[in-house]
């Protein structure tokens, strides 16, 4: 799959006027000088002009400076130069009383350089921010970013948000995109929602009816839903008997009874095949079990499952998943202790959102001190939104439980 898409220049023209934002004509003859050395294959000089003009000291002409920053890192994108790029991007972005249009056009390009130098992070916050300006001001958002972010999800294995923008892509295109169907398609096949994924198959068969990959494709899901319907059967039959001998037999078994949203009966395949050796002990097997467990609402026993895991691996991630088990089964100091442990192992996933959550814990075991400690913590990661109304609910709080004292 194409992982991005052309970044496109801002072509200088006279007509740089927004409202009353416009820049000034020695700028703007400044900026023509170094177009006429870009015509004339001067890129050397054109970019001397450019850095020049971006590192000179602006004062109060704010505008004059970010038109300038963003044209020289159009240029120094077109000259492949995407990390010195950033620097002026990252630069214009934080001018502030800009026009919505303009923030929104550089946030669009700041999401694809820092998706091209491979910072998913920041290049998902800058889409986001792009798609939330858009919304707000019914300006134009390309299908082209809403991809992008889905790819950006798809690799974070986040799927929800995934099948989400790559659905706003492919409905807000005017034409038929290839990788953008393959990416939707395997994102319904890792969600396991098979007849979505047949659909997708189909239309990219239609579409190149010889090619040998999608038939495939299409072949595969066929012949997984045929599994579904008329393997089944005979899998819990062997299952009962004990003649289930493959490893595959038992995962597959335990993923179709979870397909078919029968959590408590795949956790039981997993939990015999781990008992009699067939399944490994492993981290696959182990997730694969406290999915089962979370799925049905077993919270305890999804926890031991993925505590096996945190004895195979330093991964964080499952320190985190525990951490988050337990707080939504109300269990706040075991939750507290998983979310540090998962910060001292280098969490860093969604910055601000384990401060959060840490937040929450000790609001609930009505820890304040702590408390405010985190919040302020998720405020400096980026999370003011979210982080401010827990700190008015504790100022709140204290400020009633003071008032009842006097």
């Amino acid at each position: 799959m194409k992982k991005f898409f052309l970044l496109y220049l801002l072509l200088i023209n006279t007509n740089i006027v927004a409202d009353d934002q416009a820049i000034t004509q020695w700028v703007y003859n400044s900026l023509e000088r170094a177009q006429a050395n870009i015509d004339k294959g001067n890129y050397d000089a054109a970019e001397t002009i450019y850095y020049d003009l971006a590192n000179d000291s602006w004062g109060s002409k704010s505008y004059d400076h970010f038109v300038i920053l963003r044209t020289f890192a159009y240029f120094l994108i077109e000259q492949n130069k995407n990390k010195e790029a950033l620097k002026y991007l990252e630069l214009a972005v934080v001018k502030k009383d800009m026009l919505p249009y303009d923030m929104f056009e550089l946030n669009f390009t700041l999401g694809q350089v820092y998706y091209l130098n491979g910072d998913r992070e920041n290049a998902k916050k800058a889409l986001l921010q792009w798609i939330s300006i858009g919304e707000k001001n019914n300006l134009d958002i390309k299908p082209e970013g809403y991809a992008i972010l889905a790819t950006i999800y798809a690799q974070d294995e986040e799927w929800d948000p995934a099948l989400k923008y790559i659905t706003l892509a492919i409905n807000n295109s005017l034409y038929f995109v290839e990788d953008w169907a393959q990416l939707k398609f395997a994102i319904h096949t890792e969600r396991k929602e098979y007849l979505d994924a047949l659909e997708i198959a189909q239309e990219l068969v239609r579409y190149k009816p010889k090619n040998k990959q999608y038939l495939e494709q299409m072949s595969g899901i066929y012949n997984i839903i045929k599994f579904e319907e008329e393997s089944l059967a005979s899998l819990e039959f062997k299952l009962q008997q004990d003649l289930l001998t493959k490893p595959s037999e038992y995962t597959n078994l335990a993923n179709f009874y979870m397909y078919k949203g029968l959590p408590i009966d795949s956790s039981k395949v997993i939990e015999k095949g781990l008992t009699l050796g067939i399944l490994e002990n492993n981290i696959k097997n182990n997730e694969l079990l406290g999915n089962a467990y979370i799925m049905a609402k077993d919270f305890d026993n999804a926890v031991k499952s993925l505590v096996k895991i945190t004895k195979i691996t330093d991964d964080p991630k499952y320190d985190y998943r525990i951490g988050q088990i337990q707080l939504q089964n109300s269990k706040f100091e075991q939750a507290i202790e998983y979310f540090d442990v998962a910060r001292k192992k280098g969490w860093n996933k969604n910055p601000g959102s384990l401060e959060m959550l840490l937040g929450v814990c000790y609001i609930e075991i009505e820890d304040f001190t702590n408390a405010r400690i985190e919040l302020n913590k998720a405020i400096d990661l980026g999370k003011e939104k979210e982080a401010n109304p827990w700190l008015a609910y504790i100022d709140s709080t204290e400020s009633l439980r003071s008032a009842a004292l006097k």
